[in-house]
């Protein structure tokens, strides 16, 4: 994995590259691993699950319809010890529109009310990208390689 996070999309279109999943955000989660963010990159113990590039074209479009929303989404997994992967941040990120900057946002495990729901309701998205893209690619493209 590269470090910074950066998507490949062009930024006049889509808004700046950088991922606001940043060193100092995942130190915070990763510190109860008794690992640093540094020892795991280098150990190759984070992986991540991006869906970003793949639909931030397609935000802007799916928002136009009425009572629809979207978010692209990165999540950022540490592989534990135990050979687990533990959840360590999601970003969700939609790109600028005519009325709206870019806006993007990191949810991290917590254990604060409202953050807790808010991260419950990022992993729910992250999940239905995930379910969307496996249906897709498993189900609908395959007999068409067949």
């Amino acid at each position: 994995m590269e470090w910074p996070l950066m998507s490949k999309l062009q930024p006049e279109i889509y808004g700046p590259p950088e991922s606001a999943i940043t060193k100092e955000i995942v130190q915070k989660v990763i510190g109860s691993f008794m690992m640093t963010f540094d020892e795991a990159l280098a150990q190759k113990k984070l992986f991540m699950l991006d869906y970003s590039d793949l639909l931030l074209p397609y935000v802007n479009k799916t928002r136009e319809l009425k009572g629809t929303t979207l978010y692209s989404s990165k999540t950022l997994m540490l592989l534990t010890l135990a050979g687990t992967l533990h959840l360590l941040a999601i970003e969700l990120t939609r790109p600028p529109s005519d009325e709206k900057p870019q806006w993007k946002h990191v949810y991290t495990p917590t254990w604060d009310a409202t953050d807790a729901w808010l991260w419950k309701l990022a992993k729910a998205h992250v999940l239905s990208h995930d379910s969307g893209y496996h249906q897709l690619v498993s189900h609908w493209l395959v007999p068409f390689f067949l």
